[in-house]
This record gives structure tokens, C-alpha cells and sequence, in this order.
């Protein structure tokens, strides 16, 4: 009985982890190659949801074309939202650039609940209610598909960056941006790619686990909450330690909320942050120098 709880609550862990890591790769992805700390990801995971839950049942788009749909759609707002806010201040102080993502934050999630309404929805999906049996672990199809979906992307998302020439390039510029400038690097074109690359990532999230939990205007403020502790205990910048920081935080949260209490879910992510900013600040899958 003991490990039948373990092994569900880990597998609970898994899949909301994984919902996670997207959310945190994307923001990894902007801070590391544009050197934005982007207060507004968590609406991006917003939108996702949203234009999801109103292709499904204004359009009558089946759930799978609408996740594809929602996640080209936040991708273009996060092109928008570059072109139009951070790429004219890319040379001004940090903290003028963090002020202009927190205000486009609280800009969208005012700006929805104008226009989506304050109550609670449901993304209808015909995964949501089967429930499949994997030993002693029951998960419901929806959740296997977030978590096999968002390890394809993951992986595909390195390839990306690893093997192409935009991701090389990518690489380059979070490395050194005017070495890559004046070796010929299209800087305008890598943060626009980068950005759109990382508001898809975060859409996607959104419509995967949306139908997993309802979804309101101000959901945004609890994706970017998870996000950072996230980034931050793998390391600012780092794919890998945004993956294993994922996988971590959902699988502690899953065994907190069963073991001590389910109120005690989301301070643990916050204790957590705590213990490594004050052991490890720089992360902890990041090699000390």
C-alpha cells in the first residue's frame, strides 16, 4: 500500500513537473540568449490556455489542432510583444527592461480578465476523464500526454539549439552578443526566433495542463511563480538544470502535499529556493567555479 501511494504521488510528480520544465525552458531560453528577466512568461502560459478553451468551443476546433493553433497564435503575440517593447530597449538598464515585462504582466492579466471574464473555465478535452492503468499507478490520458509531449518538445528543443544554425547561433549570442554581432550573427533575428520559441513553449503548457485544472485570467502569476523557482534551482540559463529543477520541484510538491499537507504544497517550492540561494545560488545542476 505504502509504495502503491509512493509511485502514484511520483508519477503525479512527473507530470506536473514536466508542465513545469516547459514553462521554465522557455524563460530560461529569454534570459539566456536576450538577458531578460520577463515578468510576463506567465501570461504567455495564460494566453495558451485561453485561446485553446476559445478555439474549442467558438470555432469548433477538435483539442489537439487547438493546441497547435494556441501555440503558433502566443508565439506571433511574443514576436509582437519583442518587436514592439524589449528590442527598442535593449540597450538600456536592466532594470528598466525588468519594469517594462512586469508592466506587459500586469497589462495582460487585467487586459483578460476584461476581455475572458474573472470565473474559472474548463478546456474541454476528451483525454480528461479516461484513466489509464499503469500498474499500480492510475493517470488519466491527458496527463500521459503532457508528460510524453512535453518530453518530445524538450528533446526537440534541444536538437534545435544543438544542431541548427539558428541554434547555434542562438548559442553564440547568449554567449557573447557583440562578438556574435560582428561575426556576421543576425541579432534581430535570434531574439525574435528566441522569444517566439519560448512564448510557444509556454502556450503549449497552458494548453496541456489546462485541462488538468481550470483556468482563470491571473493563472499567468502562479506559471511564472513556478517558473522561477524553477530556473533558479537549476541555474539562470541552463536547459538542463530547467529540466532537472522541473522534474524536482513536481515530484517534492506531489509528495509534500501527500505526506505533510496538501496546504503545505507551495511553500515547499519556496523553502526549496531558499536552500539553494543559500547554499548554491548559482543553481544547483550549475558547476561551481
Amino acid at each position: 500500500m505504502f509504495w502503491d501511494i509512493f509511485l502514484q504521488q511520483v508519477a503525479n510528480g512527473l507530470v506536473n513537473g514536466m508542465g513545469y520544465v516547459l514553462i521554465a525552458v522557455g524563460l530560461t531560453l529569454v534570459f539566456g540568449v536576450l538577458r531578460i528577466v520577463n515578468f510576463a512568461h506567465g501570461e504567455f502560459y495564460m494566453l495558451g490556455a485561453f485561446v485553446t478553451f476559445f478555439a474549442i468551443k467558438l470555432l469548433g476546433v477538435p483539442y489537439l489542432a487547438a493546441v497547435l493553433l494556441a501555440t503558433i497564435a502566443v508565439a506571433g503575440m511574443g514576436v509582437l510583444a519583442n518587436q514592439v517593447l524589449f528590442k527598442p530597449l535593449r540597450r538600456e538598464h536592466e532594470f528598466t527592461i525588468l519594469m517594462v515585462s512586469l508592466g506587459l504582466s500586469l497589462l495582460l492579466a487585467n487586459g483578460g480578465e476584461i476581455v475572458f471574464g474573472a470565473d474559472p473555465k474548463y478546456i474541454p478535452s476528451p483525454f480528461a476523464d479516461e484513466a489509464v492503468e499503469l500498474g499500480p499507478v492510475f493517470l488519466t490520458w491527458q496527463r500521459i500526454i503532457v508528460l510524453v509531449a512535453a518530453a518530445i518538445l524538450i528533446g526537440l528543443v534541444y536538437l534545435f539549439i544543438r544542431f541548427t544554425t539558428m541554434g547555434k547561433m542562438m548559442q553564440a549570442t547568449a554567449q557573447n552578443r557583440d562578438g556574435a554581432a560582428l561575426s556576421g550573427v543576425n541579432i534581430d533575428w535570434v531574439h525574435t526566433y528566441t522569444f517566439a520559441l519560448a512564448c510557444g513553449l509556454a502556450a503549449v503548457s497552458g494548453a496541456l495542463l489546462g485541462p488538468t485544472a481550470v483556468i482563470f485570467p491571473t493563472i499567468g502569476e502562479w506559471a511564472v511563480l513556478k517558473a522561477f523557482i524553477v530556473v533558479v534551482m537549476g541555474g539562470l540559463g541552463s536547459m538542463g538544470g530547467a529540466v532537472a529543477g522541473g522534474l524536482l520541484l513536481g515530484i517534492a510538491e506531489a509528495l509534500g502535499a501527500n505526506y505533510i499537507s496538501i496546504a503545505f504544497k507551495d511553500a515547499i517550492g519556496y523553502g526549496i529556493v531558499v536552500a539553494v540561494l543559500l547554499w548554491r545560488p548559482a543553481g544547483l545542476f550549475v558547476a561551481r567555479k
